[in-house]
């Protein structure tokens, strides 16, 4: 892969959950992980389901960016001020690339 396409800095947030000191609640929160560039590939045709007569559509976004361990498919990326779920990592090239499959949250 052409480490020049990517081109986009996006945001890899993670899932906290923290104690507020002064009432003992629960506090959850998402927090920066990383801020990688990326090379971006939307699907064009996205996906659409009906469930409980509701009409879903899904929209899929692939993110590459260079190889990092500790990304998780409990983490969420951050893209032009929308947020993606992702959903599955491939390992490419041995541990050069990341390919990351995401959802867009709505």
């Amino acid at each position: 892969m052409n480490p020049g396409l990517m081109d986009e800095l996006v945001t890899v947030e993670q899932y906290s959950m923290t104690t507020d000191s002064n009432t003992g609640e629960k506090l959850q929160s998402w927090t920066t992980y990383s801020t990688p560039w990326a090379r971006i590939q939307e699907n064009e045709s996205g996906s659409e389901t009906v469930d409980a007569d509701r009409r879903e559509h899904k929209q899929t976004v692939l993110f590459t960016v260079r190889y990092d361990s500790g990304i998780n498919p409990k983490m969420r990326i951050l893209w032009e001020s929308k947020y993606y779920n992702i959903i599955n990592i491939a390992d490419l090239e041995r541990r050069m690339y990341l390919k990351i499959q995401t959802e867009l949250v709505e």
